[in-house]
């Protein structure tokens, strides 16, 4: 029988989740603004040893790289080293990655979210869209399912066994039998109680869709989706879009005839190196 859950009892047990991390929205808001310095970020993160701690050891790696190698410690020399749209992704990634493992779950879903965060600021970038903004869509795309896996562990574990039995069945369908929702709106009340921008909002409810999506974030994070599990990049693929939208393909441009190798080798180094560094 399927639970009966209101939208009031959604956020009420949201209280199960760590507390989501306000440094996403403060990188989010410095987006937007163009009186945001550079300063300003160094002291964002360094109010969060873990994320500074990141922050270093890449800077370091990329120094060592260099011809001339040297011990990072200071954050200012280490973003001129990484520079500042790496610098964002860095504390966009770390501090989702530190979110799911506080939520205590399973690695592969760390490790889908982030090919899809890459992959959506891959197509992001053919579709002249925010990369920033597309990396956090993909990455909290699926947090609906966090909160089912947190507050009805048994039921969501009767959603991942019916899957098994039936690949053919589409994840929103099974969720719905023992839920009575599904992750993607349980993922819009939650980015909506956690005043995400209103674009990842809908990007996070809508990733599913088929019909023409209105915005290109979540265009992206659609197509993102697909493409991630096209290409395996996680060996789990439960979660994943049964049905390409054509319209979301158009909408950025993508044209599935030109040579997309480049883009796909990019994608997949890309989410090897994020995985191996925020695992």
């Amino acid at each position: 029988m399927a639970l009966h859950i209101k939208e009031s009892e959604i956020i009420e047990r949201a209280a199960l989740l760590p507390a989501f991390p306000s440094i996403v929205n403060d990188i989010l808001a410095t987006l937007d603004d163009d009186n945001a310095t550079l300063g300003a970020l160094i002291q964002l993160v360094g109010r969060d040893p873990v994320i500074a701690a990141q922050v270093l050891s890449i800077a370091n790696a990329a120094a060592m790289a260099g011809r001339t190698p040297r011990d990072v410690r200071d954050m200012q020399v280490a973003v001129s080293l990484i520079g500042l749209s790496r610098l964002r992704e860095i504390v966009l990634a770390v501090s989702i990655a530190e979110f799911s493992r506080e939520s205590r779950m399973a690695h592969h879903f760390w490790k889908h979210s982030v090919a899809v965060g890459v992959t959506a600021q891959e197509l992001a970038r053919i579709g002249h869209c925010s990369p920033d903004l597309a990396l956090v869509c993909g990455l909290l795309h699926d947090i609906g399912q966090l909160w089912m896996a947190r507050c009805f562990p048994l039921e969501f574990q009767m959603v991942r066994m019916s899957l098994e039995r039936d690949p053919k069945k589409d994840i929103l369908t099974a969720e719905r039998q023992h839920f009575n929702t599904d992750h993607c709106a349980i993922g819009h009340l939650l980015a909506t109680a956690w005043r995400l921008p209103a674009t990842v909002i809908a990007a996070i409810e809508h990733h599913h869709d088929v019909h023409p999506p209105a915005d290109k974030l979540v265009a992206a994070t659609h197509v993102a989706e697909a493409v991630a599990n096209a290409l395996e990049l996680t060996g789990h693929d439960q979660a994943r879009v049964s049905r390409l939208s054509a319209a979301a393909c158009d909408l950025l441009g993508i044209d599935w005839k030109d040579d997309l190798n480049y883009l796909f080798g990019r994608i997949e180094a890309r989410t090897r190196y994020l995985s191996r560094s925020f695992s």
